[in-house]
């Protein structure tokens, strides 16, 4: 494991709080490869690591590969993987009652 990748690995739920920042990741939602590819690419540049387009890529596959490891991410096809943290629960909201 690279150290590129264990800047991310040592702090998942800020790396998944960055992306959240950026797309719409909770449990149980959808994550593609090319949005988690840029929020590892711009994750690392805000710590100063800047990392081409051939390593951004092969660190995503790292990345993927632990949090699925974790049981973070479930693959749902080659390109798509769902959010299984439920410490990631968006709040339910509660609509008003309505009065007659």
């Amino acid at each position: 494991m690279t150290a590129h990748v264990q800047i991310i690995t040592n702090s998942p739920i800020e790396f998944l709080n960055y992306l959240r920042t950026k797309f719409p990741v909770y449990h149980m939602s959808n994550v593609f490869y090319r949005d988690l590819m840029y929020g590892v690419t711009q994750y690392l540049a805000k710590r100063n690591v800047v990392v081409g387009f051939t390593a951004a890529e092969a660190i995503t596959h790292e990345v993927i590969a632990n949090f699925e490891k974790r049981n973070m991410f479930r693959r749902v096809n080659t390109q798509g993987w769902v959010v299984t943290y439920p410490e990631f629960t968006t709040p339910k909201t509660v609509q008003p009652a309505v009065q007659k």
